[in-house]
C-alpha cells in the first residue's frame, strides 16, 4: 500500500479548506436568504446606481498601486530604480499567491525575491524589501485595527470577544513586525522565542539575508507603513461605494470599522481568504451599524467579486509571465 506523501496530505488540506471555506460562504447566503425577503433584493435592482461601482473598481485599482509603492521603497532608497507597471504586475501576482497558496505570505515572499533579483536588485536589498512588506504590513494592521476599535467603542458595539481576538491578533503583529526589525540581517540566535512564530520561522533565511541598514531605514518603513494603511483605507472605501451603489448609505465610520473586524476574522481563520468567514462577519457587523441584511450582503459579495474573485485572473497570468521556469 502506497504510502502519502507529505506533499500530498499539504493538498489534501489545502483543497479540504477550499471546500469548507465553500461551505461556510453557503451557509452564509442560505442564512441570509431566510432572513430577507424577495422583494428587498427586488427592491434593491430598482434602487441600484451602476456608477458607483466604476468607483469601486479605480479604489480597487488604487490598492495594487499602493501595494506597488510599498514594493518599490526599498530599491529606490539603493538607487534602482524599477518600472511602475511591472511593480503592478507583481502586486498582482502577490495577490493571487497569498490567495491561491495560503502560507502565512511565505509563498509570495519567495516570489516577490525571485522576482526582484531577475530585475537587478540585490539579493541582501530584494529580501529586505520582502521583510519591509511583511512587517510594514502588520504594524498598519495595528493601528488601523486600533482606530476601528475605538470606533466600536464610541458606537458601543464592542464585546469581550472582539476584543480577546484583537488582543491576540495585536500582540501576535507587534512581536512579528520587532522580530523582524530587530533580526533583520543576522543570523537569530537558537531557542529565541521570536524564531519559533510560524511566519518568522518560514523567512528566516530571508531575515538573513536582508540588509538590515534597509529594513531598519525609519524613512524606509514608515513610508511603507502608510501605503498599507492606505490599501486598508481604499478597501474600507470600496465597500461604502458597493453600499452607495445598492442604494442606500452607512456612515463611512463605522463602515470602516465593520471592515477592519471582518477583516481580522478572515485573518484569524484557517480558510483560504477567509472564504465564507469574512462575509459572514461582514454581514454581521453591518447589520449591527443599521445596514439591512440584504444590503449587507449584497455589498459584501460585490467587494469580494472586486477585491478576491476577478483579481485572480489577471494575478495568474501576470505569475506566468513574472516567474520564469526553474525558479
Amino acid at each position: 500500500m502506497a504510502i502519502p506523501s507529505k506533499t500530498g496530505n499539504s493538498a489534501g488540506i489545502h483543497w479540504l479548506a477550499w471546500v469548507l471555506g465553500a461551505a461556510v460562504l453557503a451557509a452564509v447566503l442560505v442564512a441570509a436568504r431566510q432572513l430577507s425577503e424577495e422583494r428587498e433584493f427586488a427592491r434593491l435592482v430598482e434602487q441600484a446606481k451602476p456608477g458607483w461601482l466604476l468607483v469601486a473598481v479605480v479604489l480597487q485599482a488604487a490598492t495594487y498601486l499602493a501595494q506597488a509603492e510599498v514594493l518599490r521603497g526599498a530599491p529606490h532608497a539603493t538607487r534602482v530604480a524599477l518600472p511602475r507597471g511591472w511593480l503592478y504586475q507583481l502586486s498582482l501576482t502577490k495577490l493571487f499567491l497569498d490567495q491561491a497558496l495560503p502560507s502565512a505570505g511565505l509563498s509570495s515572499t519567495v516570489v516577490i525575491v525571485k522576482a526582484l533579483q531577475q530585475r537587478g536588485v540585490p539579493r541582501d536589498s530584494a529580501a529586505a524589501c520582502a521583510m519591509i512588506n511583511i512587517a510594514s504590513y502588520h504594524a498598519a494592521y495595528v493601528v488601523t485595527l486600533l482606530v476601528a476599535l475605538a470606533i466600536t467603542s464610541v458606537l458601543r458595539e464592542t464585546s469581550l470577544i472582539l476584543v480577546s481576538l484583537s488582543a491576540l491578533f495585536i500582540a501576535f503583529a507587534l512581536a512579528l513586525t520587532v522580530g523582524i526589525v530587530v533580526l533583520a540581517g543576522r543570523p537569530p540566535k537558537a531557542g529565541t522565542q521570536l524564531t519559533r512564530l510560524p511566519v518568522i520561522k518560514g523567512v528566516v533565511a530571508f531575515l538573513q539575508d536582508a540588509d538590515a541598514t534597509l529594513v531598519r531605514n525609519p524613512g524606509v518603513f514608515c513610508a511603507a507603513t502608510g501605503w498599507q494603511a492606505a490599501i486598508f483605507l481604499l478597501d474600507a472605501a470600496t465597500v461604502w461605494v458597493c453600499i452607495r451603489s445598492l442604494g442606500a448609505t452607512a456612515p463611512a465610520d463605522a463602515v470602516f470599522a465593520s471592515f477592519m473586524i471582518s477583516s481580522l476574522v478572515r485573518t484569524m481563520g484557517v480558510v483560504p481568504g477567509g472564504l465564507g468567514t469574512y462575509e459572514a462577519a461582514s454581514v454581521l457587523t453591518l447589520r449591527l451599524v443599521g445596514i439591512s441584511v440584504s444590503v449587507a450582503l449584497s455589498a459584501t459579495l460585490i467587494f469580494r467579486g472586486l477585491s478576491f474573485w476577478i483579481p485572480m485572473l489577471p494575478g495568474l497570468w501576470f505569475s506566468r509571465r513574472l516567474i520564469r521556469p526553474g525558479t
